[in-house]
């Protein structure tokens, strides 16, 4: 049972190109579709040294909802790519983050089963074996 679910939030990043752009590659696309019907683009890496990487905000994973204030949904890979190379000096990008939250609700016991039932079987020896000090 998982302790933990996903909410999203979005983000307005401003990143000044660099001598080789912005700093991270995309994946998706209407054509090169990342998650199974949804031809959203996503950052699939982050360059050392870029100006994503300098940021530090921008996180593999994320979501490109725009660029420059034109939406990327029902392009095709390259459409983003070309829109991306011709974004200008400076772009302004528009991010859906998936944020980690804990769900209190299942938070009943972080530890796993084999765990549980060797510390289990602990308790039962030290049980035991106190038992039989006592008889001797």
């Amino acid at each position: 049972m998982s302790c933990a679910s996903f909410d999203t939030l979005t983000e307005e990043i401003r990143l000044k190109r660099g001598t080789s752009g912005l700093g991270f590659n995309i994946i998706g696309g209407t054509d090169h579709q990342h998650i199974c019907n949804g031809s959203a683009i996503f950052v699939s890496k982050i360059k050392d040294d870029g100006p994503a990487a300098l940021d530090g905000r921008l996180k593999k994973r994320d979501q490109i909802l725009a660029i420059n204030g034109r939406e990327l949904c029902n392009v095709t890979h390259q459409e983003a790519v070309e829109i991306f190379r011709n974004s200008g000096d400076e772009a302004t990008l528009l991010v859906l983050k998936k944020i980690r939250i804990k769900n209190n609700q299942n938070d009943e016991s972080a530890l796993s089963p084999l765990v549980l039932a060797a510390l289990g079987i602990t308790v039962l020896a030290m049980f035991v074996y106190v038992k039989y000090r006592r008889r001797l």
